[in-house]
């Protein structure tokens, strides 16, 4: 049961996604520096304990990174990178995945070491 003053799931999403492109647009300079290591720490907290400031920010490098990769023509890294998006996505959504959404940030921690 939701609360009555929750937003809707696509309503939530649009925010998210407006946020983030928002970032984008507008700059963040501190995101590009970030090391994949802190990435990697956020994702994970947002994964285990679903905090929504933690899950959207971590959703914000994980775009960065996975443009970064894109423009380093790291494309398995930038398609592991857009699948642990999604699996952000999905835990701000309150569907997350778990062990399984644990183990593709592995996947992507591995497959982007240097990035």
């Amino acid at each position: 049961m939701r609360h009555h003053l929750s937003k809707s799931p696509l309503c939530a999403l649009l925010a998210r996604s407006v946020t983030v492109l928002l970032v984008l647009v507008m700059g963040a300079p501190g995101v590009r520096a970030m090391p994949l290591a802190a990435f990697q720490a956020r994702a994970q907290r947002c994964l285990e304990a679903s905090h929504p400031q933690l899950c959207e920010q971590a959703l914000i490098e994980a775009e960065a990174l996975q443009r970064r990769a894109s423009a380093r023509s790291a494309y398995p890294c930038q398609t592991l990178l857009l699948g642990v998006q999604a699996d952000l996505v999905m835990q701000q959504l309150d569907a997350g995945r778990g062990a399984e959404a644990l183990a593709d940030l592995q996947a992507a921690t591995r497959g982007c070491a240097g990035l």
